[in-house]
């Protein structure tokens, strides 16, 4: 599986990990969003198949991410990491062709499209 097919992976099961918690917020329903508990599963299983389609390190890695952080991924904006909003070192500010991780927090980080 190529890097950009793991990123995009990543990147939606992100969002979906996101709209997850969200509907899990007492205010989601106070505000007005009706979700079916048949909605909710199938989002669920959406999740499930997504995290099956990563190779099984990277899953491992985001799922134990996901369970120390909110989120578990952050992009990479003018040389921070937007999870912990370090100043990453210069040598990772290439993007690579491996999986790279913040050297202070440890989420998978990306680079925006420009």
């Amino acid at each position: 599986m190529s890097l950009d097919i793991i990123e995009m992976h990543l990147k939606i099961l992100f969002d979906l990990d996101n709209l997850l918690n969200d509907m899990n917020e007492p205010a989601y329903k106070e505000i007005g969003f009706k979700i079916k508990d048949e909605e909710h599963q199938s989002l669920i299983k959406a999740r499930s198949e997504l995290l099956n389609k990563l190779p099984a390190d990277i899953a491992d890695v985001y799922e134990r991410l996901k369970e120390r952080y909110r989120q578990a991924i952050a992009p990479v904006e003018n040389d921070f990491c937007f999870g912990c909003f370090q100043k990453l070192p210069t040598q990772l500010l290439t993007k690579s062709k491996e999986i790279t991780t913040c050297p202070n927090c440890g989420r998978i980080l990306y680079w925006r499209k420009k």
